[in-house]
This record gives C-alpha cells, structure tokens and sequence, in this order.
C-alpha cells in the first residue's frame, strides 16, 4: 500500500510540475520594478504647520486643508501630509523640528526659513507674488448696515445723526485700516440723494434675489469725502448694531454668519451688506510656503502640495469653511448666499494686502490709519499712504 501511493504521488508530480513551468511563463517576470515605478520618489510624512491668527466663516479654515490634504494624498501614493495647528510663537522657536510646509499670516514668518516656490501661482490680478510664499484663501471686510434705520449707505456718515460702529483693532484683524477703506470713496450731493444704490456701493437684501449682474458697482464719483460722525468711537461693535443701536458696522464673512444665524432665530436688526470706497484693504490672508531643505524630491513634493492647494479642485472648496478664493476659480458658494455676494463685491475693488514676510506692516499702518476719523486730511488721502506701504 506505501508503494502504491508513492507511485500515485510521483504520477501526480510528473502532471503537475510541467504545467506549473508553463504558467510561470505565462504571469508578469518579477513584479518588484513595476511597484517601484507605481510607487517611485520620496514617500514618508510631509509636515504642515497651520498657524491661523484669524477665524474665518466657519472659525477655521481646518475643514478644508484636510479636504485637500486628502485629494492630494490620494494622488501621491505613499505620501501623507501631517496638518498640525501651532500658534505664532511656534514659527520663531528655538530647537524645535522643523516643518516641511507652513500656512501663515502675514508677517508670522521669516523669509529665510522658505524655499523658493520655483512655479508662478495662477494668482488674481492684486494679489502679493512673493518667489517664496503664495496667498492660498482669503476674508475681507464689507459694512453691514440696519436697513431698519436708512435704506443705503450715506455718502458720508458726518452729518447724518446716525451712529457708526466698529470693533477696536485686535491681533487678528485691523479694523481702522478696513474702517478707513470703506470711507475713501468721495461722493457727490446729488448722488447723495439718490434712493437706488449709489455709485460705489452695491447694497444685498436677504430678502431678495439680486441678479449677479446688478453686482457692477461704477467707480465713486464727486467732490465731497465720507466722514464719520463726530465723536466716533471703536468699540463694542456687535453689542451695539445687533441691539439695533448703530446704524451700521464693518463686518467679515465670520460676522455675516453670525448675523445670519440670529436671523435664523428672528433675532437681530434687519441688516444688509454694502460695499463702499476706493479699494478693499483685508488682512485676513493666509500664505503657504515650503521650508527650506536637501531632499530635492521631498521638496519637490511640498511644492506639488502648494500648486494642489491653488488648483481649481481646492479653490472651488472653500465656501466649506467661509474663505473665499485667491485665483480667478469660484469659490463655490451658491446663489443667493451672502458670502457669494460678499466675495463678487470684493472682486471688483483694488485690494490692498500686507505681504508674506513683511513683519513690520501692522505697526506701520496702525500708525497711518490709527485715529483717522480726527484727521483733517481726506480719508482718500490717508488711503493712499497706506497703499504706498503696503506696496513696498
């Protein structure tokens, strides 16, 4: 019986190890070259630090670089980027590693510290181009006014009787520079009296639907230059317009959600946006930049990243966290959104933009627009030095 099934296994062997021969000639030869090609390069973590020293309309703009993070994952097998929030103060630290990528504000960060981009970002027309960092989202500042208490922006507010608010500067944001943007537009007397949105101010109703191409606002025109009421104060800002005790305030995206979130809830003055002045000043920028290192290909990566963050597929995404975008892709806010009306506003005004690594813009244009609204110079006037510094 042993014999016999000894036999029986040798016939079996003698079938089965020429067929085997003739299927190994028939798969792929070593798959090891074919793996390294699909998956060739650096792959490893690329780390991103986030520094966010402003909310944006959803309180931060986290939503969506994961989202891009994720997209840009998938198109880059075996390589994975880390998003890690940081403050300001971790940018200048001693002994701590280095990232491979930074998202920062303007100024929060040395120039030094960055590689060149080595690609030219297909940026909007007034955005900063610096060769080391580039603009990847953007806020911006409008007025909110009580449609309660007039039915459009004055051409100026000095001797209407109606109180203005606005919030006091802060670390984040700049409000006499954004106040001072919104005065600069000049006006005329019988433009004054107009009931139809004036030139240079295109007023939403969110009752209504207006048609994007009502959205034209024509340049400001006239003599006379927008003043604020005697005795102006900032401060307190959102107490006092939601309380229906101001006729209007500077508002971002991040306060336009909160209006309407009272509005949701039927409380709240009855309010609408309006674009007014010669230009858009906005501090709310966040710029990215690759850190500075040896590895040509992990490099290269972080450069691929930047480019991905300024894609279409990125840009259209950022109405997810209320930011609007830096290229000329749409932001992806839909009809009848406020912050869509917001952005198209802002688009057509000359954008004034502290650059990446100017660490000195704050303190300087404190200092030009600090107190405008007791100047005896034109709000225009003052409007132009601070364009003159920030262009440096």
């Amino acid at each position: 019986m042993r014999k016999l099934r000894t036999l029986l296994c040798l016939l079996i062997l003698a079938v089965t190890i020429p067929s085997a021969l003739r299927l190994r000639s028939a798969l792929p030869p070593d798959t090891q070259p074919m793996i390294e090609k699909k998956y060739g390069g650096w792959s490893g973590v690329l780390r991103l630090w986030v520094c966010e020293d402003w909310p944006v309309g959803a309180g931060s703009a986290a939503g969506w670089v994961n989202r891009c993070v994720a997209s840009f994952e998938k198109a880059h097998p075996g390589v994975y980027v880390q998003p890690e929030a940081v403050d300001i103060g971790a940018l200048s630290a001693q002994g701590l590693l280095p990232p491979d990528l930074v998202l920062f504000p303007p100024g929060a960060a040395d120039a030094s510290l960055f590689a060149p981009l080595a690609f030219d970002p297909p940026l909007r027309e007034g955005l900063p181009r610096d060769p080391r960092a580039a603009p990847v989202l953007l806020g911006g500042y409008l007025w909110a006014y009580n449609a309660g208490m007039i039915d459009r922006l004055p051409g100026s507010w000095h001797d209407t009787g109606l109180p203005v608010a606005a919030p006091s500067d802060d670390p984040a944001h700049l409000w006499s520079a954004a106040l001072l943007a919104l005065c600069s537009s000049k006006y005329s007397e019988a433009g004054g009296q107009s009931t139809a949105a004036p030139q240079g101010e295109i007023e939403l109703g969110l009752s209504r639907d207006w048609p994007e191409e009502t959205l034209a606002p024509a340049p400001s025109e006239g003599t006379l230059s927008c003043r604020l009421p005697d005795g102006f104060e900032p401060g307190g800002a959102w107490r006092v317009f939601i309380n229906g005790e101001a006729a209007a305030m500077p508002v971002t995206p991040r306060e336009v959600r909160h209006l309407e979130a009272l509005s949701d809830q039927g409380k709240g003055p009855d309010w609408r946006l309006a674009a007014a002045g010669d230009a858009a000043f906005t501090d709310q920028v966040l710029y990215i930049g690759a850190v500075n290192q040896e590895n040509a290909d992990r490099l290269a990566l972080c450069r691929a990243f930047i480019a991905h963050l300024l894609s279409d597929e990125c840009q259209s995404h950022l109405h997810r966290v209320g930011a609007f975008s830096v290229t000329a892709a749409d932001s992806g806010y839909p009809a009848g959104d406020n912050l869509r009306t917001m952005e198209q506003l802002l688009r057509q005004k000359p954008l004034l933009i502290p650059a990446p690594f100017d660490a000195a813009w704050r303190q300087d244009a404190s200092g030009i627009v600090r107190d405008f609204w007791r100047d005896s110079r034109e709000p225009a006037a003052i409007l132009d030095l601070l364009a003159r510094r920030l262009g440096q």
